[in-house]
């Protein structure tokens, strides 16, 4: 539809009922009886455009009518509105007479009032009258004294008084109200905003089809249902369709249409609404009746009145606007000393209030004061709004606070908290700051907090020798600072797990070593425990004890408020003690506090923990997943000398995925040269060395092996379930032809701290029976593959699965080794490694090889169990007990025993572990008919 006029929507929906009753009243006018009916409402919610729609309904129906509008320019005007209902060289001039003769005496009796009355009442009686007057609060006082003088008569005048009137501040006088109030023949309309079916009813003639209701609803989101926020926003819409712009707030956010409707709500000729509206649109959240009316200088009562107002107009959501566009465009309205004046009274009321620091700066960013409350708050605020997510709001704040800085110390305090803050969005952002940290450290200036972490800054940053020199002066200063020494102690814990070389030549270099046990209870909060358990884990192994104490710090972390480093050191030792599981739950927690799409330091750590979590479960797309989420949380500079980990994890899964291209091209980025002096370090030459592995550099892989082996051994950090060099340099020596040397570092990693946890000597078990005469192999592999399945880990579980494949076909068991390769085909299949799969076993088992029939070739006495050993044998190969099959198949604990013997007998078996391994890979829920087509098969 197009429309001349696209600003203009006469169409009133949702009226239907309103304009009945007062058809109803109009229509008792015939058999002699008046009326009064006043409509009331909020600003914008439609009083006006329901009294021209009942006007212009009632001249076509052949009323008379006589309309008017009070107006606050012409409150001043005697007789004002009444001129503009009867104009004196109209039909009813007598009105104005009797309206004259009244004001003269002030609405007492006069000789003339009776006589013009009877003339008056005389043309009443021609036909149906109605007299409307909208905005009748803003008459003049003779003419409301002249609708009193009808409405008292209305028993005997056969009109229809119709008034409008707002709900707030402005409202009639009270005589007039307590008047329309005893009147018996008074009725009162209150309107109401529209329902999302009166926007939709309201816009879908001018809107496409398909994007009618999505507009109804965002329209009425916005708007609350105001029927001039309506028009406007629809207005807006139109003119965007027309400049092809895309997106509901695209089209409306800042066009005129929508800041004009916003007006027209806001001020209906009553500058104490106007006032008090752009009060509460300066004041936000914080708008409560006290604080706006000292905002705008009114009383608390006409405030209160005015917001109800509002409310009942659907403009208000709780103190604050609806939507913030209604706020926006009422302060573009206001010009730009008036706007300052009152951000500025709003952060001096906030602050006296004890509002939050962040409440108070976004008026300090609108109109700076120069006060000395303002610093601190404006630092609290920065503070604040990181930890909520607003990142670009925190550092307006500290610019702004580095302009307020007058001192050392206060500068000094602008550059820590710029340190601090900025490290939590992206280390990155800190850079340019830390010469300037570190001078103000050197000269007293920066707080003992700071101080420690100022440390860990310069480390992440590759700036080692200032980290090492900062970290020995801070040792020595804060001996007699207790406060200042428990920091330190978080800051030294992570340096020994992060950085270990930046402790050489230190003053903490000759610290004790970690030892003894654990720590009953926390001794100073999470992230000093969480660091110290896993600098113990480094030194002396994973244990237990460790991995429950980690669950019970990160039952009470919280993602924006416990700090990263208790986060990050406990999941990393449920990491490194084989926990993938339960380090899976709890960052998967944590993850999913930060939201959708989380961005920033700590987000980036947990993603890169939930990359290595993904990578020892087997878990390829999800580990190459994560790990990108990690690397784009901040940027490549922020990672700083951490990025080793995510860029370890994105390697050694594009491997394990068949991806050397994609992984050489991933070693091909730069990376700072003092990551290889951390953990980080480690960990991506430890996948730098398989990627050589895989393509045919054995001997450069064993050189990257060999060097992490040595420095993990000098920092204290030679533990196989966090870098399990030894076999990795044993599988290098196996593609070199030194067979014996990969067997004594396969046995040496046994004998490690954790050389003997699930995954880590499952591995180990691997590599000794690719060292092993053929005879001892499938033992070696069979517990390799059976620890892998309990751990979890699918890829390395393909390996031993293809190790097993390889060693019992040699052997000559091909039967076996087909199992073994179905049982592959399964574990590829559930965990999406396909290519692995295929390189791994070159001659694929054909899809429609009877798993059935090789048992009736290898085990001639398969045929011959009865259906009761079928269900025990199938229950026993799962694992379960003899008194569990015993419960499940109803059956005695000696009985199963009886049938477990002769089963044993029959397939020339001799115990469960013999049993498990012939029946790998088979589906065991549909084992009974398969064995029964067997049976049949072998009788027939």
């Amino acid at each position: 539809m197009k429309l001349s006029e696209p600003s203009y929507y006469p169409e009133i929906v949702e009226r239907s009922e309103e304009i009945s009753l007062l058809a109803q009243d109009l229509a008792n006018t015939k058999r002699g009886e008046g009326a009064v009916v006043v409509i009331h409402s909020g600003p914008g919610v439609g009083r006006t455009a329901l009294l021209d729609e009942f006007l212009r309904q009632s001249g076509n129906s052949g009323a008379r009518v006589c309309a008017a509008t009070g107006s606050a320019a012409e409150t001043g005007n005697e007789l004002g509105v009444v001129t503009q209902l009867f104009p004196e060289d109209g039909p009813i001039a007598a009105a104005v007479w009797l309206a004259r003769a009244l004001d003269d005496h002030h609405g007492d009796p006069s000789p003339d009032a009776d006589r013009l009355f009877d003339m008056l009442r005389g043309e009443f009686r021609q036909g149906p009258l109605v007299l409307a007057v909208d905005d009748v609060q803003l008459a003049d006082a003779a003419s409301l004294r002249f609708l009193l003088h009808l409405i008292r008569r209305l028993r005997t005048t056969p009109v229809l008084i119709v008034l409008t009137e707002p709900v707030g501040s402005c409202a009639l006088p009270l005589a007039f109200q307590a008047e329309l109030l005893r009147h018996p023949r008074c009725r009162r309309l209150r309107l109401q905003p529209l329902s999302v079916d009166g926007v939709t009813r309201m816009i879908e003639p001018y809107v496409a089809e398909t994007e009618v209701a999505r507009l109804a609803t965002q329209f009425h989101a916005v708007s609350g249902g105001n029927p001039v926020l309506v028009r406007g926003l629809l207005a807006d819409h139109r003119a965007g369709q027309r400049l092809e712009e895309q997106g509901i707030g695209a089209q409306y956010n800042g066009y005129p249409a929508f800041t004009q409707a916003a007006l027209v709500s806001a001020y209906r000729g009553d500058p104490v609404l106007f006032e008090v509206v752009c009060g509460i649109a300066v004041l936000g959240e914080n708008a409560s009746p006290a604080l706006v009316a000292c905002l705008v200088d009114r009383g608390a009562d006409v405030v209160a009145r005015v917001m109800t107002a509002l409310n009942t107009a659907s403009l208000l959501n709780g103190p604050a606007f609806r939507s913030p566009l209604v706020a926006k465009a009422l302060l573009e309205l206001l010009d730009v000393e008036t706007r300052g004046e009152l951000h500025r009274r709003a952060a001096e009321l906030l602050h006296a209030d004890a509002a939050l620091p962040a409440d108070v700066a976004h008026h300090l960013l609108a109109t700076p004061i120069a006060e000395s409350w303002v610093l601190p708050t404006l630092l609290a605020a920065a503070e604040q709004a990181v930890q909520g997510g607003g990142q670009d709001f925190s550092l307006d704040c500290l610019r702004l606070a580095g302009r307020q800085a007058a001192s050392e110390e206060e500068r000094a305090a602008v550059v820590a908290a710029r340190v601090r803050i900025g490290w939590e969005i992206d280390p990155r952002l800190i850079t340019p700051w830390l010469g300037e940290l570190g001078a103000a450290l050197r000269r007293g200036h920066v707080g003992s907090s700071d101080a420690a972490w100022t440390v860990k800054h310069f480390a992440w940053h590759d700036h080692v020798e200032e980290a090492a020199d900062i970290l020995s002066a801070l040792m020595e200063r804060t001996e007699e600072n207790t406060d200042a020494h428990a920091e330190l102690e978080i800051v030294r814990h992570w340096v020994r797990y992060t950085c270990p070389t930046l402790l050489e030549g230190s003053v903490d270099a000759d610290a004790p070593p970690l030892s003894g046990p654990f720590p009953q209870r926390f001794q100073l909060r999470p992230a000093s425990y969480a660091v110290e358990m896993l600098g113990r884990l480094f030194t002396e192994g994973p244990c237990d004890q460790a991995a429950a104490m980690a669950e019970e710090i990160l039952r009470g972390c919280r993602f924006g408020e416990t700090t990263v480093e208790a986060v990050e050191g406990a999941l990393l030792v449920l990491v490194y003690a084989e926990r993938p599981g339960r380090a899976l739950h709890w960052c998967e927690a944590l993850l999913e506090q930060a939201g959708d799409h989380p961005t920033g330091t700590a987000a980036a750590i947990l993603s890169s923990i939930r990359a290595e979590i993904a990578l020892r479960q087997g878990a390829l797309e999800e580990a190459e997943t994560y790990a990108d989420r990690a690397l784009n949380a901040i940027s490549r500079l922020g990672w700083g000398v951490a990025i080793g980990s995510p860029l370890a994890v994105r390697v050694r899964a594009a491997m394990a995925a068949g991806r050397t291209g994609l992984a050489g091209a991933w070693l091909n980025q730069d990376v700072p040269q003092g990551m290889f002096r951390t953990r980080h370090g480690l960990l991506y030459m430890h996948a730098r060395g398989h990627y050589h592995l895989a393509t045919d550099r054995p001997a450069v892989a064993l050189e990257d092996f060999l060097t992490c082996g040595r420095l993990a051994k000098e920092w204290g950090m030679d533990v196989p379930t966090f870098l399990p060099w030894r076999t990795s340099a044993a599988l290098a020596h196996l593609a070199l032809g030194n067979g014996s040397r990969a067997s004594a570092l396969a046995r040496e990693q046994l004998t490690r701290p954790g050389g003997g946890w699930p995954r880590c000597r499952a591995v180990s078990l691997r590599v000794l029976a690719a060292t092993s005469e053929l005879d001892r192999r499938p033992a070696l592999l069979r517990e390799s593959v059976n620890l892998l399945e309990s751990c979890g880990d699918h890829v390395e579980l393909l390996h031993s699965l293809a190790d097993q494949f390889q060693a019992l076909s040699e052997a000559g068991a091909p039967a076996k080794a087909r199992i073994a390769a179905r049982h592959a085909r399964t574990v590829a299949d559930n965990c999406g490694t396909e290519t692995l799969f295929r390189r791994l076993f070159k001659e694929e088992v054909p899809e429609d090889t009877d798993e059935s029939a090789d048992f009736g070739q290898d085990h001639q006495g398969f045929a011959s169990l009865t259906d009761a050993e079928r269900r025990v044998t199938a229950l026993a190969a799962l694992g379960y007990s003899n008194r569990e099959i015993g419960r499940k198949l109803f059956i005695t604990k000696s009985t199963v025993e009886q049938h477990l013997t002769r089963v044993y007998r029959k397939l020339g078996v001799r115990n469960r572990a013999d049993l498990g391994d012939l029946l790998a890979g088979i589906n065991l829920a549909a084992q009974p008919q398969v064995m029964g087509r067997t049976s049949s098969a072998a009788v027939g």
